[in-house]
């Protein structure tokens, strides 16, 4: 995110820190900053904005963040609204999906398109952007100043008639700078009845703005953030709008950024209004109210911080507030651009980080407290467990909790926005699991498998989200598995010959648990387990752990998976001891493993 100090003091004229400090401060105040540089007279900043803060993704967002560290003023351009003459007619434009927050959109005629003026030019290259002509220029300068994205059609090749739509009929389409994208059923585009004309994030070539180009519609629109995301990951096209569209924004902030575009392309190219405003919000979305104790951020941070300091700093966020008594707790209501503050700790960071990270203390010590132990039972539960597990030989996995196949659809819980396209759904059973596990055993040829997994599995029940901490285990001797079983005291059905699983939160729990001391024997396997016999030949009995250990020792650890005597037999003719090793040697080809078999047996 590229930041140039002149644009920004247009919100902040007070502005008047070093470029040092204020890159200094936008980085304690969360927006790291990597560096700045003078170029041609300007100071650019390069900036990495968090995850979560999309308002931070314009100009506005982090001049509102800089208004209220600096406690300064925050200015907004001057925009008319706009105001349509009498007698213009409305949009034929239609909204056939549920993925649009809103859409402001307005005709404008009459335009004299040109080069863009050096002002705009310079802005665009300052943030690495191609100037393209003044109307498409002019939409990418709103873009950063409000981190909201917006198209411009040529009517004379898009027509009024303009669609939003999830994609039914159209197979191919070419966005502004040529590249030919395939699409399937399932991306929200704008289209007329006959013409693919734009991807929600990417506009088209064919409604492309050009200098011939004097008529337009121009709009701002935002989206189901986790279509965007899909369908960019599906055509594998990343774009400045994508980035943005696929945040949380605030639909609340459309008008005055629709109102800023509108009148610098008035100013600009001439022209006039020609149709009445199009406005499609029909979920008008409602912040959240949140109870908040102003004596909590003094608690959290260890350090005494004022109350008033507390409710001013969040009253110059925007946050509107119910103020009783400062002794209890408040009802906040955060502004709608503030998508990321949704509960009590969100309001409690945003006050420690205006009253400064650094003035929390390093060199002090903590005023230690002794607290009642808050670990949930059933961490207990699985903490002994996992030991008891591990005591009976059992190999621990830890799987996703995301799957390709829902075992029970009925149940099942889809996820809007899977990291892996293919594994949509979360898992109800640990089962499915273990047998990819079993699987990839199997193909390394890993001896007398037995392993188990704890972890979470969910389930919808009517509108109820459920979710359970299960165990399963796999043993490939049966008579093994019921063994343990009987002795874990665990009682259930074994599925498949092999298989066990039973839901562990309504097992008994232990009160209190140390966790044993465990060597980590944690390996990664990355080539099939090799496994050779070795015959030795001794002339007395030796005791069978003391061969091992020796043997083991010689081989090492490195390689050696699992060392077993498997077969005793005593020669009386000749007064000897026949013992049968079986080696199985781990991330070893076939040659390396045999030349240090027979090495470490002296069988060369």
């Amino acid at each position: 995110m590229k930041i140039i100090l002149s644009e920004l003091k247009k919100f902040l004229p007070e502005l008047k820190v070093e470029s040092t400090k204020l890159r200094d401060d936008l980085t304690m105040i969360g927006h790291f900053t990597n560096f700045f540089e003078e170029i041609e007279n300007e100071t650019v900043f390069d900036l990495d904005i968090k995850v979560n803060r999309g308002d931070c993704l314009g100009y506005y967002g982090l001049a509102r963040d800089l208004s209220v560290f600096y406690n300064i003023d925050l200015k907004l351009p001057f925009s008319r609204e706009v105001r349509p003459q009498d007698g213009v007619g409305f949009l034929p434009i239609e909204i056939k999906t549920d993925k649009v927050t809103r859409v402001m959109a307005i005709k404008l005629s009459g335009l004299k398109n040109s080069k863009s003026p050096k002002w705009l030019q310079d802005f665009l290259k300052y943030h690495g952007s191609k100037s393209i002509n003044t109307i498409v220029d002019l939409t990418n300068y709103i873009m950063f100043l409000y981190g909201i994205p917006n198209h411009a059609f040529d009517t004379a090749k898009s027509t009024d008639n303009l669609i939003w739509e999830i994609n039914s009929k159209f197979k191919e389409f070419t966005s502004l700078d040529g590249s030919k994208l395939t699409l399937n059923n399932e991306i929200l585009m704008i289209n007329n009845p006959n013409k693919a004309l734009s991807l929600s994030f990417w506009g088209g070539e064919s409604c492309s703005i050009d200098l011939t180009t004097t008529e337009t519609i121009i709009e701002l629109a935002i989206y189901d953030r986790t279509t965007v995301r899909q369908n960019s990951r599906q055509l594998k096209s990343v774009t400045e709008a994508s980035v943005r569209l696929e945040k949380d924004l605030d639909p609340e902030l459309i008008p005055q950024a629709f109102n800023h575009l509108i009148n610098l392309i008035l100013e600009n190219c001439d022209g006039q209004i020609t149709s009445q405003l199009f406005d499609h919000y029909p979920n008008k979305i409602t912040p959240p109210q949140i109870e908040f104790d102003p004596q909590k951020p003094s608690l959290v941070s260890g350090i005494e911080i004022p109350v008033n300091f507390s409710i001013d700093c969040l009253t110059r966020l925007g946050c509107q507030s119910d103020i009783q008594h400062l002794t209890s707790d408040i009802l906040i209501t955060p502004p709608s651009i503030r998508k990321d503050i949704s509960i009590e700790a969100d309001l409690i960071e945003e006050v420690i980080r205006f009253w400064g990270y650094y003035k929390i203390p390093t060199n002090e010590p903590l005023d230690f407290k002794n607290l009642p132990d808050i670990t949930p039972p059933e961490i207990y539960l699985i903490e002994s467990l996992k030991d008891q597990l591990i005591d009976l030989g059992y190999d621990e996995i830890l799987s996703w909790p995301l799957v390709t196949t829902p075992t029970n659809q009925k149940t099942v819980i889809t996820t809007e926005n899977s990291i892996n396209s293919e594994a949509i759904y979360l898992r109800q059973s640990l089962i499915p699991s273990l047998t990819q596990q079993l699987d990839q055993y199997t193909r390394f040829k890993l001896p007398e498998p037995q392993f188990f997994e704890i972890g979470k599995v969910f389930s919808k029940e009517g509108n109820k989200y459920i979710e359970k901490n299960s165990l399963a285990l796999y043993n490939v001797d049966q008579n093994k598995l019921i063994s343990d079983l009987q002795q874990l005291k665990l009682e259930g059905k074994i599925i498949n010959d092999n298989f066990f699983e039973i839901i562990i939160d309504n097992l008994p729990k232990p009160k209190k648990y140390i966790p044993q001391l465990i060597k980590n024997n944690a390996v990664e396997l990355n080539s099939q387990i090799i496994t050779l016999d070795a015959n030795l030949t001794l002339d007395t009995k030796e005791d069978s752990i003391k061969l091992i250990e020796k043997y083991s020792k010689i081989i090492g650890s490195e390689f050696l998976w699992k060392l077993i005597i498997t077969d005793i037999y005593q020669d009386s003719k000749n007064s000897q001891y026949k013992y049968t090793f079986q080696a199985s040697y781990f991330n070893l080809d076939d040659k390396k493993a045999k030349n240090l078999h027979l090495k470490s047996f002296n069988l060369l």
